[in-house]
């Protein structure tokens, strides 16, 4: 689990990917999004590392990158955010989505 505190040490992971899950316990879209991103990370365990980001327990850093709606999902390379979506997207999109980014970058 990400904080305020740790995130920019956490997205700074050299040579990955970091998908970072903006999500909220009380979000019913968030608790089906969160499994899919799991499964479709572990895919990409090599080139991708998925953090999960609870809005209300760190806000800071939601705030600071604009998330005002969960579940918000974007995707950090060496430290700064390079795409993302928001809300719920089937399994075989995100993988499409991710396989796009992360084999031409």
């Amino acid at each position: 689990m990400i904080t305020d505190e740790n995130f920019e040490k956490e997205v700074n992971i050299a040579n990955k990917f970091v998908l970072v899950d903006f999500f909220a316990t009380w979000c019913g879209p968030c608790s089906v999004l969160g499994p899919i991103l799991e499964k479709v990370a572990e895919r990409f365990k090599e080139k991708l590392f998925l953090i999960k980001a609870d809005v209300d327990k760190f806000p800071i850093n939601a705030q600071r990158l604009g998330v005002d709606k969960v579940p918000t999902v974007i995707l950090f390379k060496d430290g700064k955010p390079i795409d993302g979506f928001v809300g719920v997207m089937p399994e075989k999109n995100i993988e499409n989505w991710l396989k796009n980014i992360v084999e031409n970058k």
